[in-house]
């Protein structure tokens, strides 16, 4: 069992740490060699389309590695295929309203704009949720992560090359586009037994039964997407800025998405009293983390960003530490959340959560960024973070005591 968790977690690690490298190093090659301008758009751009691909993937990211892990093989075909024309289906209406969201708000390159939303949308269409539901990290890595990778890292080195930061979102593009095609050809060629509906209406009935999951997704999207368009309409000048540290806070979530893995399958148990015991200790962990995450990033961050950008972008210490702040509870909460509260089936409570953070940051963020500028947005979003994680521990309180013979 020990053998086999370590090659499951040692496999997605390999992919998380593949791409939290790439994603770094391309980092100071869009601002040094496309400037702050391309960059600021890039990331107001893959704002909006981090809004409009939670909505076309439609909670298959969330809920369909668990349901693949629980179907037979004759049925795994048929269900990928379903959801794949779903979210094609979606796709359809939700990207053209996206680019023409992204052009204005982006201030910036049209054109940058519309190829660097249309990248992140396309990536709904990815397969990657159904490789670890199935437990594949191998398949994971050679043909959905490196085909992502591989057009990033040509992206950046022609654009480095050139000057030309559309090469680069345009290249992206195409290894969402290539891992997709890879991943669906693999899986419909080895779980066979399915047919190929074009028509809408099954593709729509298909979206029953993911309101929970598409809610509890949508409303978390909207405060941590929100806030970069905010600072792109109020404070264009700090877009720049603002988009590196957020970037920052991005990276460390995805570099611990290990060990959110490793305890969601560690947490369930047969025995109440087990798991009782295992979620306590993973609290402890996700509070541990948290901590070191806030203290680490507010001491880091600046010194953090002027590397990346090479000097020509500063993170003040007054940002520094409300990001540090939002990634301390994020860091906590995806543990608490994802892990402790799915075990014992309270994932309305954690729709719940993740609206009161929606509630919180929405009645914030726009005041503190019109009062105190864009450390007042970040404070913003942190006191909404935080407001997510006291939810899931007032929930989890109750849940965590020793059960009584």
């Amino acid at each position: 069992m020990n053998r086999r968790l370590l090659r499951f977690t040692g496999g997605y690690g390999i992919s998380v740490l593949l791409s939290g490298v790439i994603s770094i190093a391309v980092i100071p090659a869009v601002i040094i060699f496309a400037g702050k301008d391309a960059w600021a758009t890039i990331a107001v751009a893959q704002a909006v389309a981090g809004f409009a691909f939670v909505i076309a993937v439609f909670g298959w990211g969330v809920t369909g590695p668990t349901t693949v892990a629980t179907l037979d093989d004759g049925e795994r075909g048929r269900f990928y295929l379903d959801s794949l024309m779903s979210r094609i289906w979606l796709c359809v209406p939700i990207l053209p309203v996206a680019i023409v969201i992204a052009i204005p708000l982006s201030r910036g390159d049209g054109m940058l704009a519309a190829v660097t939303v249309a990248t992140g949308v396309l990536a709904a269409l990815g397969g990657g949720w159904f490789y670890v539901g199935e437990s594949s990290p191998i398949r994971f890595l050679l043909l959905d992560t490196l085909p992502r990778n591989v057009g990033t890292v040509l992206g950046a080195l022609i654009l480095m090359a050139t000057g030309n930061p559309l090469w680069f979102v345009a290249l992206q593009g195409l290894g969402v586009v290539v891992a997709t095609v890879v991943t669906t050809r693999d899986i419909l060629r080895r779980y066979p037994g399915w047919t190929l509906f074009l028509s809408p209406r099954p593709a729509v009935g298909n979206l029953r039964g993911h309101s929970a999951s598409v809610t509890m997704s949508v409303t978390s999207s909207l405060y941590v997407n929100v806030p970069v368009i905010l600072v792109g309409i109020f404070i264009p000048q700090a877009t720049a800025a603002y988009a590196l540290a957020e970037r920052i806070v991005r990276l460390a979530l995805y570099s611990t998405r290990p060990i959110v893995q490793v305890a969601q399958g560690y947490v369930p148990s047969r025995s109440l009293d087990v798991q009782v015991f295992r979620a306590r200790r993973v609290l402890w962990i996700a509070l541990l983390l948290g901590g070191v995450g806030a203290l680490g990033y507010t001491l880091l961050g600046p010194w953090a960003g002027s590397i990346l950008s090479g000097g020509t972008l500063t993170i003040p210490f007054s940002l520094a530490l409300a990001m540090g702040i939002n990634l301390g509870a994020l860091l906590a909460s995806q543990l608490t959340g994802f892990a402790c509260m799915n075990a014992f089936g309270l994932t309305k409570a954690l729709a719940v959560s993740t609206i009161v953070g929606a509630v919180v940051g929405s009645a914030l963020m726009i005041p503190l960024t019109l009062w105190f500028g864009v450390s007042g947005l970040a404070f913003g979003l942190a006191a909404a973070e935080v407001s997510v994680l006291a939810v899931q521990l007032v929930v989890l309180r109750p849940f965590l005591r020793v059960p009584r013979a």
